[in-house]
């Protein structure tokens, strides 16, 4: 319960302060709780239907592999340029919106094409990382000195042993590296100046808190009169 309640939460929040905050003048810091409120509403009705009506084979169960893969696209996503924000001088918006774009997208596509057998296991070479699985045959085995109407006959009765291979994880793990990868050619590019001039009140430009511009003006205004 208090999962669903973080995400749905956390949704509420996103919608808000992401989106909502960016459509005019009548969206201000003060409404901002309200929205993230009434959002949350129509998300857990959605989220609630998706949980009731999807079907999945995964051994965690369909709200579980779900659940998996949201918090895996969030890792991939925002986990570089979050900590490239904090970590670098000039953080660059487009570094941070292609390096989201480059998780989500690598996250998805590995998820369906990354073999997953549900046995955890590489496909390691050796015998012992065969799927000997079960029985092909409830007949003897065929050097057993038995009639040849109780022996085995493997060309009736054929014994598949595939291989193990199940890769689950590395895209999990993948997805961050291309992410970080992204975002560091796209901040290195862009070491002498912005590829893309991006308007300064669209949607990818920075905002500041209430107070915060001018706190920042009045350390500077006290720097100059310590200079003076």
């Amino acid at each position: 319960m208090s999962t669903c309640d973080g995400a749905i939460l956390a949704m509420g929040t996103v919608f808000s302060h992401n989106i909502m905050r960016n459509f005019g003048s009548c969206i201000s810091n003060d409404n901002l709780l309200t929205i993230a409120r009434f959002a949350s509403i129509p998300l857990t009705a959605v989220s609630a239907t998706i949980a009731a009506y999807y079907k999945s084979s995964h051994s965690l169960g369909a709200t579980g592999y779900l659940l998996i893969v949201a918090f895996d696209v969030v890792l991939a996503s925002v986990v570089v340029p979050l900590f490239g924000c904090f970590y670098t001088k000039k953080p660059s918006p487009l570094a941070a919106l292609l390096s989201i774009l480059a998780g989500i997208i690598t996250r998805i596509v590995l998820e369906f094409t990354l073999p997953k057998d549900g046995f955890l296991l590489a496909p390691f070479d050796g015998d012992e990382f065969l799927n000997y699985g079960s029985a092909a045959s409830s007949a003897v085995p065929p050097f057993w000195d038995f009639p040849e109407a109780d022996r085995w006959d493997s060309s009736a009765e054929q014994c598949v042993q595939e291989r193990y291979a199940d890769l689950s994880g590395a895209d999990s793990l993948g997805a961050p590296l291309a992410c970080l990868i992204v975002f560091v050619l796209v901040q290195f590019l862009e070491r002498n100046g912005p590829l893309i001039e991006f308007a300064e009140d669209g949607l990818m430009a920075p905002y500041m808190k209430e107070g915060q511009g001018l706190e920042n003006d009045e350390n500077g205004a006290d720097k100059d009169v310590e200079r003076v």
